[in-house]
C-alpha cells in the first residue's frame, strides 16, 4: 500500500504543473508568446475535478486528495490573491486590452476597404438625364409625363424609367435605368414633322351675279358663291358669262376666307334669274353636279333658261331632281315636300303617343306614317308621368323607337 501511494506521488510530482504557463519570463519552461495569448481565448476547465468512471473506488485514499493539485481556470479568482501567480493577475487586464486592439483593427479595415470601394456622392438618390435631337427639335415624355421639348437635361429618381422622344410621326421608346449620381446622355436623329395643310376660303361675287366660276381651271359653281377648300396659296380664278371672261390671280391665307368682286361686261338685258327653295328640312341644291347652294340661302342666282338640278340631303337619305326654268330677273320658287317613311314606336309598360302635337295611338304601334326629318315624340302614361324624345325620320330607315317609363 505504501508503494502504491508513493507512485502516486511521484506521478503527480513528475506531470505538468498547471502554473507553469504563468512562470515569470527567464524561467525555464516558459511557453511561446502565442501560445500564452491562445490561452487567454480558449475555454479553460471548471477546476474542480472530474471522477475517473473506470478508478476503483477502494483505491482512493482521503490522505492522497490533498496530493492532486487541479489547475484553476483564469477567470477563477476565488483562490487568494497571495497565493495566485503574476501571470494570472496579469490576464485579467490583458484579455480586455487584446479585445480593444481587435476591435481597432477591424475598424481601419472597413475603413480601408470603404475608400477602395466607389462610392455615390453622399446623400444622392437621383441620377442626371441628356436628351439631344440635333436641329429637330422634339417632345420629351419620362414615364409618360411630358418634360418640355429637345434639347433637354432633367435629374431623375434612381431607377428603371421609360423615355419617349417625338416629332410627328416619328417616335422613339427607351426603357431606360437611372443610377444614383450618374450622367446619362442620349442622342436621337430625329424626322422632322410634316407641315400640318392649312386650307382657306375665297368668296367670289359677279356684277352681274350669274357667272360661271373655275378656280385653277375647275368648275365651283355660279356666283356669288364660296369655296372653303383651298389651300394657303395663290389661285387662278376665271369668272365667266356670255358677254365675256375676266380672271385673277387671288392669295388665300391659312384659316381665313378672302373676298374678291368681279365687274363683267353687261347685256343688253337680264342675263340671270334666282331659285328660291322651301322645304321642311335642309337641302343642297346642285347644278348638272355642282353646287350652287342650299335651302337656307333667301336666293339662289342662276343664269336664265333650263336647269337640270337635284336636292339632297344625306342625313335623311332624301334626294330629288328637278327641272326648272328660271327666268331672266325673275325669281322661281320650289316647294319640297317630305316623303313619307315608316315608324314603329313601343314603351314599356306601355305609352300613349303625341306626334308633333297629334296623339297618333297607344303603344307597341307599328308602321306609322311619317314625313322624313326631325319630330317631336310625347310618350305618356298615367302612373309613370310623360316623356319627350326628338326623333330624326329617314328615307332608307329602319325607324324604330323605343322608351321604357319605369327607369
Amino acid at each position: 500500500m505504501q508503494s502504491t501511494s508513493r507512485a502516486r506521488r511521484e506521478s503527480a510530482a513528475s506531470g505538468p504543473n498547471p502554473d507553469a504557463v504563468f512562470q515569470d519570463e527567464g524561467v525555464p519552461g516558459k511557453q511561446p508568446l502565442f501560445g500564452r495569448l491562445r490561452g487567454l481565448f480558449t475555454p479553460k476547465p471548471s477546476g474542480k475535478p472530474v471522477a475517473d468512471p473506470n478508478a476503483n473506488a477502494l483505491l482512493a485514499f482521503r490522505s492522497e486528495a490533498g496530493l492532486r493539485a487541479e489547475p484553476q481556470s483564469i477567470g477563477d479568482l476565488s483562490t487568494p490573491a497571495r497565493r495566485r501567480p503574476r501571470a494570472l493577475v496579469a490576464a485579467k487586464f490583458v484579455r480586455p486590452l487584446l479585445l480593444a486592439a481587435a476591435v481597432v483593427v477591424v475598424a481601419g479595415l472597413g475603413v480601408a476597404v470603404s475608400r477602395l470601394l466607389p462610392l455615390s456622392p453622399a446623400g444622392s438618390s437621383t441620377g442626371n438625364l441628356t436628351i439631344n435631337t440635333g436641329a429637330v427639335v422634339s417632345e420629351v415624355l419620362v414615364d409618360g409625363v411630358g418634360r418640355g421639348p429637345t434639347p433637354l437635361t432633367l435629374a431623375l429618381p434612381a431607377g428603371p424609367h421609360t423615355l419617349v422622344v417625338r416629332s410627328g410621326s416619328d417616335e422613339r421608346v427607351v426603357p431606360l435605368t437611372i443610377a444614383a449620381g450618374a450622367d446619362v446622355s442620349h442622342n436621337f436623329d430625329m424626322r422632322a414633322a410634316a407641315p400640318v395643310a392649312q386650307l382657306g376660303g375665297m368668296s367670289i361675287a359677279t356684277d352681274p351675279p350669274g357667272a360661271r366660276v373655275a378656280v385653277d381651271g375647275q368648275l365651283r359653281g355660279i356666283s356669288p358663291l364660296t369655296v372653303t377648300d383651298l389651300s394657303a396659296a395663290e389661285h387662278s380664278v376665271t369668272v365667266t358669262n356670255d358677254a365675256g371672261s375676266a380672271e385673277r390671280t387671288v392669295a388665300v391665307g391659312a384659316g381665313g376666307t378672302v373676298a374678291v368682286v368681279f365687274s363683267m361686261v353687261k347685256a343688253a338685258g337680264p342675263v340671270g334669274g334666282w331659285l328660291s327653295i322651301t322645304a321642311p328640312f335642309e337641302v343642297e341644291v346642285f347644278d348638272n353636279q355642282d353646287a350652287i347652294g342650299s335651302s337656307g340661302a333667301s336666293r339662289i342666282m342662276l343664269a336664265a333658261g333650263r336647269h337640270n338640278i337635284t336636292l339632297s340631303n344625306r342625313t335623311l337619305g332624301y334626294e330629288e331632281a328637278r327641272r326648272v326654268d328660271v327666268a331672266a330677273g325673275r325669281t322661281t320658287a320650289i316647294r319640297v315636300e317630305a316623303p313619307k317613311a315608316s315608324v314603329s314606336v313601343n314603351a314599356r309598360p306601355w305609352a300613349d303617343i303625341v306626334l308633333d302635337g297629334t296623339a297618333v295611338g297607344q303603344t307597341p304601334i307599328a308602321n306609322l306614317s311619317v314625313g322624313v326629318g326631325s319630330h317631336e315624340m310625347v310618350f305618356r302614361h298615367p302612373q309613370l308621368g310623360e316623356r319627350k324624345q326628338t326623333i330624326t325620320v329617314s328615307v332608307k330607315g329602319p325607324n324604330r323607337i323605343a322608351v321604357d317609363l319605369t327607369q
